[in-house]
């Protein structure tokens, strides 16, 4: 565990790395890993479906491991912008109403993971 993902205060009981696992396991009542898989690796199938020629094709999620912060950010709150600055929505991902200290604990627990 890195220096900077065990903040804590004298008030507090967890380590922000710790809620960050909390939070992806099951925030707000939908987890993380039901489509990114344990870590934030990605790959868990999250439908199947057919195309315009009628060709199967298994929506999987993705690998978030590598998100900056913004980024990770950017998609919990559905900020994506366009090559022209325009706000793109998601069409699979729900947008979650975290707040900063909530994604930077999520985020904090992704990086943790991936340095394991």
């Amino acid at each position: 565990m890195s220096s900077e993902n065990t903040t804590e205060t004298a008030d507090s009981f967890l380590l922000e790395v710790e809620y960050g696992e909390m939070l992806y396991d099951n925030p707000r009542g939908i987890s993380c890993s039901k489509c990114h898989g344990k870590g934030g690796k990605g790959g868990q199938k999250i439908a199947k479906y057919y195309d315009q020629y009628k060709n199967p094709k298994i929506l999987k999620g993705l690998d978030i491991t590598g998100y900056s912060f913004e980024e990770l950010k950017a998609s919990l709150k559905n900020r994506y912008r366009d090559e022209n600055n325009r706000r793109v929505r998601h069409k699979i991902m729900p947008m979650y109403y975290l707040t900063d200290e909530e994604v930077k604990a999520i985020y904090s627990y992704l990086q943790d993971v991936k340095e394991k």
